[in-house]
């Protein structure tokens, strides 16, 4: 390739991504000079907000809660200051209301008690054992999760009796943890919904962990939303680079890493731009296509066979709707305003999982999520207008249709169940586009092969194991190049924990102490 005349920074961050610019945020911080490249010409990943339907509605093209990262040390003690930046989250009550076909519903209250008094009307053991599930979180589980979130894989202590305990629940299903400590089928869906919130395969041992950590974030923050969407999150972070002497470059996708003598000394554009690293390269490339952007050879062997034995897991498919109103969600009589809308059944979603493996959707009673910001944000429209969008499962490959015959029919089956669990009328809708795997990917590379949750966390994707066994640590097997991303410990959604870790251990390798800019 013809290289033309190159920059140059200290660090080089190939991505745009929530983590990578998280990462970033702190490596200007602390003073190096940063250059971030960008493939598309908007900055974010899977946290932009985009104009999708029609002019003036704008909606979040993937991310929408922020709610994971309400815990991270980032927001929890305010580390980079991104409030100065325009950063505003409005957390909200009811956190989700979730109606049932019977008539009957469940509102999750920012109270506990109140919450507790939803689901005693159903089952009083029931609604002790949500109590004694957020009281072992508090008390046991939280600090063990977020010393294992915020932290390299080889810093965790496997032998205190916290952290034994966590692995015990761990290790074992969330059907498992749901079953075993609910009954009543109204409860037992209620936080089946809840715990497949970040879309792992709730059947799978590895997942057990989700019903506590779920349920108590969303109890704990409700739906956690910045204020303008969520590009806010990304924004705010470029701002802060800027402010501290760094660049982002836009329509500028890095086609390869260069390695000099076994290191990694910058990036080229598919363009031929050449930025040159003086210090490292920090990579947020999906970890399956990190070999195509490397000399061959840069990699071990087990690395690259392993990037080729990486899975996509449960993939998504997206609905955004722009609409006249507010819709309210239908509780019995009452009309109440919520943010989140839940909908579905145990027996539902462990049927689309189901069916998702075969190679199918299912339409007849999916899990499903509604979110309606502008209840809370009503900016994101134009006046007496909404955006809304519904979030469900399908898998990428469909067995026996193509996803231009399918994709109408499931994006119809989504909306006659919002219509039956909301105000909104069919003649509301002005404008409607659906979004299967496929058009994710095309969107964002990073959602290879469909998956906007950095694939599935299987154990031997997870830990120790994320991206590539033995390289966990943020440090890749080329000197000087790290990764970050939803591929990297501890995986998706929007935590901003990849990004933060990644910091943490090259600004310990760059020889500068993290609590210069960390708590």
């Amino acid at each position: 390739m013809t290289h033309k005349s190159a920059l140059e920074a200290d660090i080089v961050v190939a991505g745009a991504g929530h983590n990578s610019l998280i990462a970033a945020a702190y490596l200007a911080k602390a003073g190096f000079q940063v250059i971030v490249l960008e493939a598309r010409s908007v900055i974010g990943g899977n946290t932009v907000t985009e104009e999708l339907t029609m002019p003036g509605f704008r909606h979040d093209s993937c991310a929408s809660a922020h709610v994971l990262i309400q815990a991270n040390p980032l927001m929890r003690n305010n580390e980079l200051g991104l409030d100065a930046y325009g950063l505003d989250y409005v957390f909200t009550d009811p956190a989700v209301v979730m109606p049932f076909d019977d008539g009957a519903s469940i509102t999750m209250w920012r109270d506990p008690a109140r919450t507790v008094d939803e689901l005693s009307r159903f089952s009083h053991q029931d609604a002790a054992s949500y109590i004694e599930l957020l009281r072992e979180w508090s008390d046991v589980l939280k600090s063990v999760h977020a010393a294992n979130m915020n932290s390299a894989p080889s810093d965790h202590d496997p032998s205190t009796r916290a952290e034994k305990r966590y692995a015990e629940i761990a290790e074992k299903s969330a059907m498992h943890v749901i079953t075993d400590r609910f009954s009543e089928p109204h409860v037992q869906s209620f936080i089946a919904w809840l715990s497949f919130a970040t879309i792992q395969d709730i059947r799978r041992p590895g997942t057990g962990i989700l019903p506590f950590s779920v349920t108590s974030g969303r109890q704990e923050f409700g739906w956690a939303l910045p204020r303008g969407g969520s590009i806010m999150l990304p924004n705010a972070c470029a701002a802060l680079i800027e402010a501290h002497g760094g660049q982002i470059l836009v329509n500028a996708p890095v086609s390869e890493i260069i390695v000099e003598k076994g290191r990694a000394v910058g990036v080229a554009t598919s363009e031929g731009r050449v930025v040159k690293a003086r210090r490292a390269v920090l990579s947020t490339i999906h970890a399956a296509l990190l070999p195509e952007v490397l000399p061959e050879g840069a990699l071990p062997e087990d690395v690259v066979a392993s990037a080729k034995e990486w899975r996509a897991g449960l993939t998504m498919f997206t609905v955004h709707l722009a609409v006249r109103g507010s819709p309210l969600v239908r509780v019995g009589d009452q009309r109440v305003e919520s943010v989140a809308l839940a909908i579905g059944s145990k027996t539902g979603l462990l049927e689309q999982i189901k069916k998702h493996d075969e190679g199918h959707t299912h339409p007849v009673d999916p899990w499903m999520l509604a979110v309606m910001p502008c209840t809370v944000d009503p900016a994101r429209a134009p006046e007496g207008m909404s955006v809304m969008k519904f979030l469900s499962i399908g898998p990428r490959n469909l067995d026996g249709i193509t996803w231009d015959e399918e994709k109408p029919r499931l994006a119809s089956a989504l909306l006659d169940r919002a219509l039956k669990h909301t105000t909104l009328v069919e003649g509301d809708v002005l404008a409607a586009v659906a979004e299967c795997p496929l058009d994710l990917e095309a969107r964002n590379p990073h959602n290879f092969l469909g998956s906007c949750h950095g694939g599935e966390l299987l154990p031997e994707r997870s830990g120790i194991n994320r991206p590539f066994r033995g390289w966990s640590e943020y440090r890749m097997p080329v000197a000087g190049l790290y990764q970050t991303g939803a591929t990297t410990h501890p995986g998706g959604s929007v935590s901003g924990r990849p990004g933060r870790n990644a910091a943490r251990v090259l600004l310990d390798d760059l020889g500068v102490d993290p609590r210069t800019v960390m708590a």
